[in-house]
């Protein structure tokens, strides 16, 4: 166990994972930018995402078995220096005005394959080189890092792609991931219960099968993810209609983009002031209880409300506390997973997540095409408040962030 937050192998992961972000999203910009004009359809761009949320989906309970039984360090690594070469051979062919639209399909797939094994080796490593006691700190510091690159990196990346064209920024990306790979090789990974043993179809089956079995046999597990998946399929679809909503509503599209600022910058606020104050049991436990209801109450008002400055005020109240509540909850999950299995579990969990996330959206959406989005909006999250008491104040839940 890490005595302190700020060690090796914690600067070091934080660190590539920053680099590789920036390249990731230059490149997701740049290659949008190069599928509309070379196709003129924002539809292929809706593909891609597709494709990468079914791999995620699909794959993820078993990646995460995998990787319980190899040396992450060597995860990580690899799949950044293959990802690296892809890109870098995609920017090639963008050089020699030899990409076509097959080869950018493919790179999204081959990159999407890689994902599912980099996040359960990077999520299950952070467990291990974060001091326990310090997790909220840790992840917050983790994932306000990557906040920041991401509204920032969305602010200048058009200039960016502009400045030095499209296939430059895809040889950047390459070069970032090797960056990463570079990086990574100086962590030091601590051995998993299953590190070493083979990886077979049999085991990778029996681990998922002991995966959902240890979910449902842990008192705080039980409450805890079943509870977050719910309230994943209750809460996500807005996030992905709230142009739309913008739109029923009779905002402007420049209205859209500072109501999505707001949105983020009160996540980057919550997850700096988690990353600078360390925060005792009990606040801990207030924290993410009371920032789960009121945000929930927050949400609804801004819904319904008709003025713009009053829901952007609304909103970025309900998103600090939310994100406040996530990070604690999120810490707290992370130490209850057990050591012998946490890569299937968790990859049974972003799997659960990614199906969620998509069934939410598809839900409001076609509820949306019957009633008023803002009065679809209000009603889901109102629903969700009472399976969110529930989870927040069970005694189990409360006793599990106590004690952690």
């Amino acid at each position: 166990m890490q005595k302190k937050l700020w060690n090796k192998n914690y600067i070091m992961l934080l660190q590539a994972n920053a680099v590789s972000t920036i390249g990731d999203l230059m490149y997701s910009v740049a290659i949008g930018y190069w599928v509309y004009e070379k196709t003129g359809s924002s539809g292929l761009m809706g593909v891609m995402s597709a494709v990468s949320m079914f791999v995620t989906m699909f794959l993820s309970p078993f990646s995460g078995s995998v990787v319980d039984k190899l040396n992450r360090k060597w995860v990580l690594v690899l799949t950044d220096i293959i990802q690296g070469l892809i890109m870098l051979g995609v920017g090639v062919l963008a050089y020699m005005d030899a990409l076509n639209v097959p080869v950018v399909l493919l790179a999204a797939l081959l990159a999407a394959f890689g994902g599912v094994f980099y996040s359960p080796a990077a999520r299950t490593l952070m467990i291990d080189i974060i001091p326990h006691d310090d997790m909220v700190r840790g992840q917050s510091v983790f994932s306000g890092t990557l906040t920041a690159i991401d509204m920032v990196g969305t602010a200048f990346s058009g200039v960016m792609v502009a400045f030095f064209g499209v296939p430059l920024i895809i040889v950047i990306n390459g070069l970032s991931n090797l960056y990463s790979a570079f990086a990574e090789l100086f962590i030091h990974a601590p051995k998993t219960v299953q590190e070493g043993n083979g990886v077979t179809v049999k085991g990778i089956l029996h681990d998922s099968k002991d995966a959902v079995k240890a979910i449902f046999s842990d008192r705080c597990l039980k409450v805890l993810i079943p509870g977050v998946l719910v309230l994943n399929l209750l809460c996500a679809g807005p996030l992905r209609l709230v142009l739309p909503f913008c739109m029923e509503k009779g905002f402007t599209v420049d209205m859209y983009g500072y109501l999505l600022t707001v949105h983020t910058a009160a996540s980057l606020l919550a997850v700096t002031v988690l990353g600078i104050v360390k925060l005792k049991p009990k606040v801990r436990f207030w924290v993410m209880a009371l920032g789960f209801s009121l945000a929930v109450v927050f949400l609804i008002l801004s819904y319904l409300s008709t003025d713009f400055i009053v829901m952007c005020v609304l909103a970025f109240l309900a998103s600090l506390l939310n994100t406040a509540g996530n990070a604690i909850l999120n810490a707290s999950l992370t130490l209850a997973l057990p050591a012998s299995n946490r890569g299937a579990i968790l990859g049974f969990l972003q799997s659960a997540s990614v199906g969620g996330v998509a069934l939410s959206a598809l839900l409001y959406g076609v509820l949306g095409d019957v009633f008023p989005l803002y009065i679809v909006f209000a009603a889901g999250s109102a629903v969700s408040l009472a399976p969110m008491l529930y989870m927040c104040f069970h005694r189990d839940v409360k006793s599990f962030i106590l004690d952690h």
